[in-house]
Parts: structure tokens; C-alpha cells; sequence
């Protein structure tokens, strides 16, 4: 491939070239527009003076050239969504019918034809046509779709880690749900001390319930939340129940890697499964098993989805009372099942000393007692929930200390069941998500920039607290679990430098113009492993401050770099260590580390680094962007070294620097900082073999710097003014 057309060598002189020249150059005009298109997104977004984290987020997102399948929600794009949907005025009846849309439609037998793509969306596969995104096909995964046939593997949710955290959690109270039932309240700790658990053990499944308090002085006045939680969780037993009976009691379910770790065929709800495999199967055997599933076959899961689905009415829990007695083989499960409630589990004010000290206590153990169990959140009010700093941080925390990361849902505002497809569940933990990515660019702000102060961080991400005397507990437990999981978006913008191989005579290998991520088919990517690199402080925003760093004076943020020259010269193959990050700030971050432990990574490749640089492609662009522009840069090395984390790694930009690595015929590692063990991996192979990567670009030149970036869905086509139409 060869250009017709020199780049611009100065950005803005790009951006005012005279129209008659762009219409008899259209490539230079698509390129003009994809680079507007970031441009004025972020010119949108940021407007107007300062604004909160998550209005900028939302503004960015509708400033951006829309997608299907958006990734990224906000607190503010769900208001919208509210107040369009209050507009619309949809009957209830008719808003469930639409909601089932997707359920309802016709469904293939088998994938069609073609290239296409696929996602997962509310229990519901689909394969979307490309280009386009049209949908082309609807599986459900409760019934086992012929393409994913050879692709499922047994895999249960992981036991609860009680034994690891039990010497920590001895002095924990909990109350389990028998007394809930009978109290059909949550009492204070003094009305119920004779009641409650005393620490955690094995055998139990224990919930940490994060909700909102409804008064100054009582969080559940009229005894709704306690009504709704009890139900929910006798009626997800009976699920749990239901579900061994008809799949076995030892048996699996089955779980597709290939399709996001889905269950497919028969298979509870998580909290169902959690309770079936550290409840059912250490109580019960198969022949109490098939009492319990007689018993309630005789009354009928529609019953208990009817009791449910009214649990707010049920004054006193007389309805599940009764219906309790008519399954006499369930109620010594009950006492199995152990709740921590603040209001109930830790003593009220005002505090004697003894109950002061156990308050202090409770407070330095609450991640643990999050991590002990499975999350259960009161969900009526979103935006209030998120909100308020010790819901917010609950919800955070549960992402990274409930099994999976997903914790439990429960709608205060009606049914203690969802009662459609569209779970409220799907929607807390998507938005809870992309919640962290807008709070960990608050706090690199605050932390690496020295932008702002924390109470200003704080009031910035829209988080209110009644305590003002909570702000340096809460603060210091955001830095702790800050740092997000990552989420891919066709709309999240590209900054930096993209490193790519130099391969002599003004030749470099580049991504095809189409470039797609992919991913194997089976779930394993075609890697080697290494060893193990102690590479979580190059994600740890607290040690960096904690060690002083944030004080020997502002980061270097350039995205490339040469390293000194090492003290000792040998044999060693150079080597260039290519930073992917989430964002700027976190790409100076890791950057920052990997300048530090040079001698560790060397060491262990045997290699000598010459160079770096990073890419930050990011979602939600609300942060601090000290670099802020994009350009390509060609690099020679002999062997090259991605650092991240693991999902950015292994796709989208990350993926794509390995595979023209490695089409280059050079050695490629990759790095995983948020993996503790075995995260540093040889690439061996190619996800999709066959498939054309990457070409050999000559006449490369300077190249061409986008001064404001591009967004991810340009990328490939515009980063060296390919003349592709911008979709």
C-alpha cells in the first residue's frame, strides 16, 4: 500500500484546508471529519465551566456519532431515559409487552449465514450482521442454541469464602432469615442480641444487604425493605430447590466462555445457584431433595412468584408465614441463610464504649463482610442510591468483592421479583460499572494531577454524605477498590501514541483499514506462560501516593519514551513496552511503574527496554488530558511488551498491536497487571488465523497527528488517512 496524498504535517493546518480542495481529495475529508468528530465531542462535553464528572460523561456520549449496543451508561442518560419514557406514557401492561419484544420474535434454529458478530443481552444471544449491526438472529441461552453445541463447559458459582475470612469476622453479627420472618422487621441490635449469629461459617450463605436509609433515625419505617428481602430470598430458595430437582443435585451448569461466561440450559439465577451449591448440597441429599421439590411442586412456584410479586402488601409476613407451613421440609433452611443489615447488625447511636469499640470494629472489617457473602442491593431510587457515598462505595465494592462480580438486585418499588425479562439487576450492575470508570478518573484528578481537593473530587462525582466526618473513611476506601474492570465502546476516544513495527526503507506493518478484535471461538487465546510479574502497583493509585511519588512533582506524561541507558551492555534483544490504558491519567499511572520496575521486566524477559509509550482509549473521556492528541510512531525493536489490563490486553488495541507484532515476525509479550499470578504471557498464535491483519505501508513519512484523538470506531481506518467512508 502507498499514499497519493502527503499528510498534513501541522494538525490544524488539516483542519483548514479550503472545501474545494477537500472535494476533489474526499479522503482528506473523511479524514477531517473523523478528527472533528472527537473534537467536537469533547468541546461539547466539557462547555459551560465545570460540571460534574458524570454530566460530562453524558454529554460526551451524545455528542459522539451514535452506536448500537451502547456500552456506557450515566446517572444523567438514565434520567433522560426516565423523563422520555414519562413522556411517551406507555401503559404498564403495554411497557411489559415491549419489554418482551426480543423475546417473542422469531428465532433461527441455526446462526445465518455471513460475517457477523454477537452479544449478550438480557438472557438472549444475538448475532449482529456486519457492517451495520442489524440483527440477524435471537437465541435464548436457557435453551441450549445449536451454536454454542462443543462450546459449554460444567462450571458452578464459586463457594462463598467464609473459611478465609472467618478469623477476621468473629466479633460479626448477623441475623438470619427465620428471625427476619418472625420479627418481620429488622430490630435493633439491642431487641434482637439474643437472635443474632455470632461470626460466619461454613455451610451458611450470608448476604450483606446495601441499601438506603428512608429516615434520619429508622431505615425502613414502615418495614418494606425488610418485607421485600425476605421474600426475595425464601422465593430464590424455592428456586434453587427447583432448579437441583430438575438439573440434579451434584450436577453443574453449564457455562459458554465463548459467549461472555452465559449459562446455558438449565440454570438458576445467581443468587439460585450460590444457594444451591453452599446450601441444598451440603444439607440436603436426593431423597430430602425430592421431598422439598414434592412439597413444592404441591403449592406451586407460581404461588411463591405470586407472594413475591406482592411482597410489599404482605403486613406482618403472614402470607409467607402460612405458605411456610405448607413446606415444612424448607424451613430448616432458613436458619442457613444469614443477613448483615447496618441498622439491625451494628449498634445505634448513641453507644455505650463497649458497643463504641464494636462499632469501630465492624466499620475496619465492612469489605469483609461484603467479601464474605453475596452483595443483595435495595434498588428503588437509582440516581439517590448512587448518590450517597456509602450506597455508592457498597455498590463498588460488591463488583469486586461478590463472586463474579455481580451482585444480587432487589426493586424496592414493587414486585421483590422482577417479573419480566428486562431485570433491574442487568441494569444496576452495567450502570454501578461504568460508575467506576467515572469515579477512578475523579480520583487520578485528585491523586496523580493534584487538580482539585478531595471534598472537591467528591462533590465533582455527585456524592453526598450526612456524615461530613465519613469524607476521609469513604475517600480512602475509593482508592482501595477504585480501579474498574474496563469497558469496551466503539465511541471511546483514542489518545497517545500507536506504536507499530518498523520494518526499514520507510516501511512500517499497520492494522487493515477493517481491523476487528475477535475472539477464539473456544475461549483460550494462543499464549504461552511466562511467569509472574508483581504488576498490581502499577494500578495502585494509593501505594503511589502513599510512597511519595505524587510529591517528587507533576508525572511525566509524554506517551513516548526512551529509557536511559542501562548501566551494563550484553547480548540482550531491545526491547519496547507499549502502555495500553483505560484513560490518560491511567496511562501515565502505569507508565510511571513500568519506568520503575525496568529492572524487573528485564530481568525476567532477559531483554533490554529502549523505549515506551502509551494508548489510552477511553469510554468516558472526563477526566485530565495532558496529552490529548493521537499520532502513530513507528518503532524498531526486537522484541515488543504489551502492559495493561487484562481485558484491554487481550482486545481492541491491545489485540491488535500483538497480532501486527507478531504478523511482523517479532517476539510479543503481554503483561496483565490485574492478574496476581502467571500474568505475563508469549503470544504463540493468532485468534483467527487466516484472517488479513495488518499491510505493509510504505512512504510512511512523519505521519499525521489528530490534535484531538480519534474515536476507537475511526481508529484503523483514519490513524494514517486511509480514505475509508466515516459510518
Amino acid at each position: 500500500m502507498s499514499r497519493n496524498e502527503p499528510p498534513a504535517d501541522d494538525a490544524e493546518a488539516m483542519l483548514s484546508i479550503p472545501p474545494e480542495r477537500l472535494r476533489r481529495h474526499p479522503r482528506l475529508l473523511y479524514v477531517r471529519r473523523a478528527s472533528e468528530a472527537a473534537a467536537k465531542a469533547l468541546a461539547y462535553s466539557r462547555g459551560g465551566g465545570v460540571r460534574t464528572y458524570d454530566d460530562i460523561a453524558y454529554r460526551y456520549v451524545c455528542a459522539c456519532p451514535q452506536v448500537p449496543f451502547l456500552g456506557v451508561e450515566t446517572l444523567a442518560g438514565r434520567a433522560a431515559d426516565e423523563r422520555r419514557r414519562q413522556r411517551v406514557g406507555l401503559p404498564a401492561d403495554l411497557a411489559r409487552l415491549a419489554e418482551q419484544r426480543d423475546f417473542l420474535a422469531h428465532r433461527h434454529l441455526a446462526l445465518p449465514d455471513g460475517r457477523f458478530r454477537m452479544g449478550i443481552e438480557r438472557g438472549l444471544l444475538y448475532a449482529m450482521a456486519e457492517p451495520g449491526g442489524e440483527i440477524v438472529g435471537r437465541f435464548p441461552l436457557a435453551v441450549r442454541p445449536r451454536a454454542l453445541d462443543g462450546l459449554t463447559e460444567p462450571q458452578d458459582v464459586r463457594p462463598q469464602p467464609t473459611m478465609a475470612v472467618r478469623r477476621h469476622l468473629t466479633e460479626s453479627r448477623w441475623l438470619p432469615l427465620d428471625e427476619l420472618i418472625r420479627c418481620a422487621r429488622f430490630p435493633t441490635m439491642r431487641e434482637a442480641a439474643s437472635r443474632l449469629v455470632r461470626g460466619v461459617f461454613p455451610r451458611r450463605h450470608h448476604v450483606f444487604v446495601s441499601h438506603r436509609w428512608l429516615a434520619v433515625d429508622q431505615p425502613d419505617p414502615d418495614g418494606t425493605q425488610a418485607r421485600l428481602v425476605a421474600w426475595h430470598l425464601f422465593a430464590s430458595l424455592c428456586e434453587a430447590v427447583h432448579v437441583a430437582h430438575r438439573r440434579g443435585l451434584r450436577v453443574p451448569r453449564q457455562v459458554a466462555h465463548a459467549a461472555m461466561n452465559m449459562p446455558v440450559g438449565v440454570a438458576g439465577s445467581d443468587l439460585a445457584e450460590c444457594l444451591l451449591g453452599g446450601v441444598l448440597r451440603e444439607v440436603l441429599d436426593d431423597t430430602s431433595l425430592a421431598s422439598a421439590a414434592r412439597d413444592l411442586e404441591r403449592v406451586g412456584m407460581d404461588a411463591v412468584e405470586l407472594g413475591s410479586a406482592e411482597a410489599s402488601e404482605d403486613a406482618g409476613l403472614e402470607h409467607l408465614s402460612a405458605l411456610l407451613d405448607a413446606l415444612p421440609s424448607l424451613r430448616p433452611l432458613l436458619e442457613r441463610i444469614h443477613i448483615w443489615y447496618d441498622y439491625t447488625c451494628v449498634p445505634q447511636a448513641p453507644r455505650s464504649p463497649e458497643e463504641q469499640e464494636l462499632f469501630r470494629k465492624t466499620l475496619e472489617a465492612l469489605f469483609l463482610l461484603q467479601f464474605a457473602g453475596r452483595t443483595l442491593v435495595l434498588l428503588d431510587d437509582v440516581a439517590d442510591y448512587l448518590g450517597r457515598a456509602w450506597c455508592s462505595l457498597e455498590a463498588a465494592t460488591s463488583l469486586t468483592s461478590t463472586l463474579g462480580g455481580r451482585p444480587d438486585v432487589l426493586h424496592t418499588g414493587g414486585s421483590a421479583r422482577p417479573s419480566g425479562p428486562a431485570t433491574d439487576a442487568e441494569s444496576l450492575r452495567s450502570l454501578v460499572h461504568d460508575r467506576q470508570l467515572v469515579i477512578w478518573r475523579g480520583l487520578l484528578d485528585t491523586e496523580l494531577f493534584r487538580l482539585q481537593t478531595r471534598e472537591e473530587c467528591v462533590s465533582r462525582l455527585g456524592l453526598s454524605m450526612a456524615e461530613p466526618g465519613d469524607l476521609p473513611y469513604l475517600y480512602d476506601r475509593m482508592l482501595s477498590f477504585a480501579v474498574p474492570n474496563g469497558r469496551t465502546s466503539r465511541q471511546s476516544l483514542v489518545t497517545g501514541v500507536v506504536p507499530l513495527p518498523d520494518m526499514a526503507e520507510d516501511r512500517i506493518l499497520v492494522p487493515m483499514p477493517d481491523y476487528s478484535g475477535s475472539q477464539p471461538v473456544d475461549g483460550a487465546r494462543p499464549v504461552r506462560v511466562i511467569g509472574t510479574l508483581q504488576g498490581w502497583g502499577g494500578l495502585n493509585l494509593r501505594g503511589y501516593v502513599e510512597e511519595g511519588h505524587a510529591d517528587a512533582g507533576p508525572p511525566d506524561t509524554s506517551p513516548f519514551w526512551h529509557f536511559p541507558a542501562p548501566r551494563f551492555t550484553g547480548p540482550a534483544p531491545t526491547c519496547h513496552v507499549a502502555v495500553v490504558a483505560e484513560c490518560e491519567g491511567e496511562a501515565v499511572l502505569i507508565s510511571s511503574w513500568v519506568r520503575r520496575h525496568r529492572a524487573e521486566l528485564e530481568e525476567l524477559l532477559r531483554v533490554t527496554a529502549v523505549s515506551g509509550s502509551w494508548t489510552a482509549v477511553d469510554p468516558v473521556p472526563v477526566g485530565h488530558l495532558p496529552h490529548g492528541r493521537l499520532r502513530a510512531r513507528a518503532v524498531r525493536a526486537d522484541v515488543w511488551v504489551v502492559v495493561g489490563k487484562s481485558g484491554l490486553v487481550a482486545n481492541d488495541v491491545g489485540q491488535a498491536l500483538c497480532r501486527v507484532v507478531f504478523e511482523a515476525r517479532l517476539p510479543a509479550f503481554t503483561v496483565s497487571l490485574d492478574i496476581a499470578t502467571e500474568n505475563v504471557e508469549q503470544v504463540v498464535g493468532d485468534v483467527a488465523p487466516g484472517a488479513p491483519h495488518s499491510g505493509l505501508l510504505s512512504g510512511w513519512g512523519a505521519g499525521y497527528e489528530h490534535p484531538s484523538g480519534l474515536l476507537y470506531m475511526h481508529l484503523y481506518r483514519h490513524l494514517l488517512q486511509w480514505g475509508a467512508s466515516v459510518q
